[in-house]
């Protein structure tokens, strides 16, 4: 009696999640955008974008995807079309003190720092397939 109740709680666990995340409703964790490095220390980070969001409550794309002009943030403005190293290099210059590698953090782990939630150690963004 035991068994039969936990192969069908199993079942019920499975189908559920066969339907949640059919095709089109789950998303597959992707790498974040690297073409700007030259070589990679470590793998880029996994994201899955939607979950993400949809657990830290972020409406706004600009949370993310922010927009800087004169030094401040351009308010309704988002880049997300554009990737990172667009407005970043490997190294900071006049234009943008921030490079690249600082922008990923600051922005990610900065995040999770302030919000007390989410990846902070290297090894949990950064995960080798």
């Amino acid at each position: 009696m035991k068994l039969k109740s936990i192969t069908m709680t199993c079942l019920i666990f499975v189908s559920g999640v066969l339907f949640f995340c059919s095709p089109g409703l789950c998303e597959e964790p992707v790498r974040i955008e690297a073409s700007g490095f030259d070589t990679l220390r470590r793998p880029a980070a996994l994201f899955d974008h939607d979950t993400h969001n949809e657990m830290a409550g972020i409406d706004d794309c600009a949370v993310c995807h922010h927009v800087w002009e004169n030094g401040k943030v351009v308010e309704d403005e988002s880049s997300e079309d554009s990737p990172c190293s667009e407005c970043h290099g490997l190294a900071a210059t006049p234009e943008n003190s921030m490079p690249l590698a600082n922008a990923f953090h600051t922005q990610c782990r900065g995040c999770h720092v302030q919000k007390g939630k989410g990846p902070l150690l290297c090894g949990e963004c950064h995960k080798k397939e």
